[in-house]
């Protein structure tokens, strides 16, 4: 009888810790290296920890995160503070909390023609080269467009027009197939890859813009935690738990004795030096904390340069209010 009562209690006390998890709506651009730290709050249970249950959605492209923040579907978007910029001047807003990333992910690679020699050009000299080209890219107007025609644009190239563009999504899958079937000359993705392309012997990095080969992508915001205004005034408490599990995350992540091993299991099809490669490259992106500038936000505008018919005031497109004191 005692038993009974015993595990009858037991099976409520469960009950009530179930119940008491509050569901948190993620919605992420696809399945990039970069959102590390997700992958590694869900390995670890780190939602669970701080009493949420997370219902993660992934999709192709910020826009998509975007407008499904804007229409309130989700409580979190990882998205790229482009997109909170691209909302800001059209009068649609969605804020930063968090910030993900503090450099692009994207490395420019090319096939062994257009690589030639390329160690003793200057960056001028180098995208001067992708004339003619054909460059694979994750989406039309996405950030890997963005960052080659700031640079076409810098060296006196036009994009559309010096350069064709082929959209390839964001697969790693894509762009391998795209060197092998020589239906590219050069790719701008996100991260694996360029690893997997190079692991695959098809190209090799030509710009190294995660190391800093570019200055004006060195220290700016670039994928983030973002949410709807609303969200945050009627969420906060659910706002400031989403931070400290990606605090607690980030910094397990950056841990190459910890946070290697985890991606690896997130990425069980690339090998261990191709994941050592991608770690490495990647871990500088990863800041420290997820706090943010208003120099970030500024830096991240003027290489951007997002047009539209409202004036954004930057300090009220990110938030540091949400972090662990």
């Amino acid at each position: 009888m005692k038993s009974r009562i015993a595990l009858a209690l037991l099976a409520t006390a469960f009950a009530l810790t179930a119940t008491a998890a509050e569901t948190v709506k993620i919605v992420n651009i696809g399945h990039g290296y970069y959102a590390g730290a997700l992958y590694v709050a869900k390995q670890e249970k780190l939602f669970e920890k701080y009493g949420l249950e997370a219902d993660i959605t992934f999709v192709q492209g910020g826009a998509l995160v975007l407008q499904t923040l804007l229409a309130k579907q989700a409580d979190v978007g990882i998205v790229s503070y482009e997109h909170v910029l691209a909302g800001a001047v059209q009068g649609r807003k969605i804020v930063s909390f968090y910030c993900v990333a503090n450099r692009p992910l994207n490395n420019v690679i090319v096939d062994a023609a257009t690589g030639a020699g390329a160690d003793k050009l200057s960056l001028e000299d180098k995208i001067k080269r992708l004339k003619g080209k054909r460059v694979g890219l994750p989406s039309a107007n996405g950030s890997g467009e963005k960052m080659l025609k700031f640079l076409a644009n810098r060296y006196g190239l036009q994009l559309p027009g010096d350069i064709t563009t082929v959209y390839l999504g964001s697969e790693p899958a894509s762009y391998v197939a795209g060197f092998q079937r020589k239906v590219i000359d050069a790719a701008v993705p996100v991260e694996p890859a360029g690893v997997m392309v190079q692991q695959a012997g098809l190209g090799s990095i030509y710009v190294n813009v995660m190391n800093g080969d570019v200055p004006e992508f060195r220290d700016l915001l670039f994928m983030t935690l973002a949410a709807h205004p609303d969200t945050m005034r009627d969420k906060p408490d659910l706002m400031r738990k989403v931070a400290l599990v990606f605090t607690e995350a980030n910094r397990i992540l950056r841990d190459p004795a910890r946070g290697k091993a985890l991606m690896a299991k997130e990425y069980p099809e690339m090998n261990a030096e191709a994941n050592d490669q991608v770690y490495a490259s990647v871990r500088q992106i990863w800041p420290e904390s997820g706090r943010m500038s208003e120099a970030q936000a500024k830096a991240s505008f003027d290489y951007l340069q997002p047009t539209g018919p409202q004036k954004v005031d930057l300090a009220t497109t990110f938030t540091n209010e949400f972090l662990p004191k």
